[in-house]
C-alpha cells in the first residue's frame, strides 16, 4: 500500500502533468480554448480525475501563472546580480550610455534566455496579460507589479550613480518590462527569429527609453 508521502508525490506529479498539457494547448490554440476535458485527454487522464487536483479550468490556470511568477522572480534576481553601477561624471554622454548598458543589458540577456527555456509558460503568462480570464489576469498584473517593483529599485542606484533622475520610476520599469516581453514574445512566435538580433534590438529600445528618461538634477 502506498504511504502518504507517495501518494503526495504522485497527486503532485499528476497536477504538473495537466499544467503541461495545458500550457501545450495553450500554445497552439489559445487559453480561451481549453477546456476540461481536452486537459484531462491530452495529460493521459480520465476527465473526472481532474477535479482532484483543480476545481476549475481557471485555478489551474492561476497555477500555472504562479509558476511563471517564479520563472520570472529568478530571471530578475540572476539579472540583477550581473548588473553594475559605475559612478560617472555628471554631464558625459558616453560614460553615462555605459552605465545604462551596465543595466540594460544583463536584463535584456537573461529575459530572452528565461524566454527561451520556458517558451510555453512565458508566452501564456504575457499573452493572457489581456486575457478574458480574470483571475488570471489579476495574478499576472499582481506578478507584474512585483517585478516592475524591483526593477525600480535598480533605475534609483542608477539616478545616484549617473547623479540624474528620473521623474516616474515605476512608470519607467513598468515600460521597461513590456518592451522586453514583446520582444521576447516576437521571439517565440516567429520561426525566422534569431534571438542575438532580438536582444540587440532590445537594448537598443532600453537604452534609447533611460536615456531619454533621466534628466540632470
Amino acid at each position: 500500500m502506498a504511504s502518504r508521502k507517495d501518494l503526495k508525490k504522485q497527486k503532485e506529479k499528476t497536477s504538473q502533468a495537466l499544467i503541461e498539457a495545458a500550457l501545450e494547448l495553450c500554445a497552439d490554440e489559445g487559453y480561451a480554448s481549453l477546456s476540461l476535458r481536452s486537459v484531462a485527454r491530452k495529460a493521459g487522464i480520465a476527465p473526472t480525475s481532474f477535479y482532484r487536483h483543480f476545481r476549475e479550468i481557471d485555478e489551474m490556470g492561476v497555477e500555472m501563472v504562479a509558476q511563471a511568477k517564479e520563472v520570472l522572480d529568478d530571471f530578475l534576481a540572476q539579472a540583477r546580480k550581473k548588473m553594475s553601477f559605475p559612478a560617472i561624471k555628471k554631464n558625459d554622454p558616453g560614460q553615462l550610455t555605459k552605465s545604462i548598458e551596465c543595466i540594460t543589458r544583463p536584463f535584456v540577456e537573461t529575459f530572452i534566455n528565461t524566454m527561451e527555456k520556458n517558451s510555453q509558460l512565458m508566452h501564456l503568462f504575457f499573452q493572457e496579460k489581456t486575457g478574458s480570464a480574470e483571475d488570471l489576469r489579476d495574478s499576472i498584473f499582481e506578478a507584474s507589479d512585483h517585478l516592475a517593483g524591483l526593477l525600480a529599485e535598480d533605475l534609483n542606484r542608477l539616478c545616484k550613480t549617473s547623479k540624474n533622475n528620473l521623474n516616474d520610476i515605476s512608470l519607467i520599469a513598468e515600460t521597461m518590462l513590456t518592451i522586453v516581453s514583446a520582444c521576447g514574445m516576437e521571439m517565440i512566435v516567429r520561426e525566422d527569429a534569431k534571438p542575438k538580433t532580438i536582444i540587440g534590438r532590445a537594448i537598443l529600445k532600453l537604452n534609447l527609453l533611460l536615456k531619454g528618461a533621466l534628466i540632470h538634477d
